[in-house]
């Protein structure tokens, strides 16, 4: 039976190997090294799918750790049966465009992809938590020592100086506790008999201030903390990320953004000389153009009914 080259690109990118290391992945199998040119060429269609030796792709399923002729079959002929079986999960999760938008936007600014990111998503949320719980035990020692010096300046016949002392190491002793529980948000510390005091649930949290933060110190253009949305309750919190780059180039016009969030290949397909500021004018009409009828005829359809759902909430 022939290869089929998507079948062999989805299973390579399913475990997150480029070309290159697909091919020095097989060398480490002793007698199944098989080219990064050669896999290049079978996935681009240059070598046509029957001629694809036998070896070849043995080797190739053996670096995959697939059956060859799971090769030969089309990635759409694959039941969630057969994905599990060979150690793989179905994802079936249905996402805000808000949310599909964003990984677009990262995928496109930083050159991976949406599976890199979906693979990424928990160490680098990891990450974050970890950082924000680091800032927060460097603070809590820094107060600690600052709280300190300071009472210990504090002439000791002043009665007091001793209350506030206590309260301080109430204060540490609770927030220590919240840092061992990971309690990123906070939330914990609203349940202690003194209550946090320091913020909001449903205006804030802790980890939310610390993104703030940190976005506050990086470039604006890729991540504004003025556009981070808290909802409450402990939820991630939604984050648009270049939404300057979006304005620039639609002009900030909901036709022209539309546009570049969902007809495939648009950016890529702006002409050079429509590119630049003193061009937004031309360049917004040149995107709008760009959206099939039948898509915009359903887009204006589902803004209508959405105003008239929200005309009788008014009501």
């Amino acid at each position: 039976m022939p290869i089929i080259p998507e079948t062999l690109k989805a299973l390579r990118e399913s475990l997150g190997l480029s070309q290159q290391r697909l091919a020095d992945r097989s060398e480490e199998i002793e007698g199944a090294r098989v080219s990064k040119r050669t896999i290049a060429r079978i996935e681009s269609g240059e070598i046509r799918p029957e001629r694809v030796r036998a070896h070849t792709l043995e080797s190739l399923a053996k670096a995959l750790e697939v059956k060859p002729d799971d090769l030969c079959k089309h990635k759409s002929a694959w039941s969630d049966a057969d994905w599990k079986e060979r150690g793989y999960t179905p994802l079936k999760l249905t996402i805000s465009n808000e949310v599909r938008n964003n990984f677009r936007r990262v995928a496109r600014h930083y050159g991976v992809k949406t599976r890199d990111l979906i693979h990424a998503a928990p160490w680098m949320f990891t990450l974050l938590a970890e950082m924000s719980l680091a800032e927060r035990r460097e603070r809590l020692e820094a107060a600690r020592c600052a709280w300190k010096e300071a009472l210990d300046r504090m002439p000791a016949h002043l009665p007091q100086s001793w209350p506030a002392r206590h309260y301080l190491e109430d204060a540490q002793c609770i927030e220590q506790d919240s840092l061992i529980d990971r309690d990123i948000f906070g939330y914990g510390l609203l349940d202690t008999d003194g209550g946090a005091g320091g913020f909001d649930p449903d205006e804030t949290n802790l980890f939310v201030d610390f993104l703030k933060r940190a976005a506050s110190r990086l470039d604006r253009s890729a991540i504004d903390p003025e556009h981070l949305e808290h909802f409450g309750g402990g939820c991630i919190p939604g984050w648009p990320v270049f939404e300057t780059w979006l304005t620039d180039l639609t002009g900030d016009d909901e036709w022209a953004r539309f546009a570049i969030e969902n007809v495939k290949g648009i950016v890529d397909a702006i002409p050079q000389n429509l590119k630049g500021e003193e061009k937004t004018k031309e360049r917004v009409q040149w995107l709008i153009e760009q959206i099939p009828a039948e898509m915009k005829a359903l887009e204006e359809e589902r803004r209508a009914k959405l105003e008239a759902t929200f005309a009788e909430f008014q009501l």
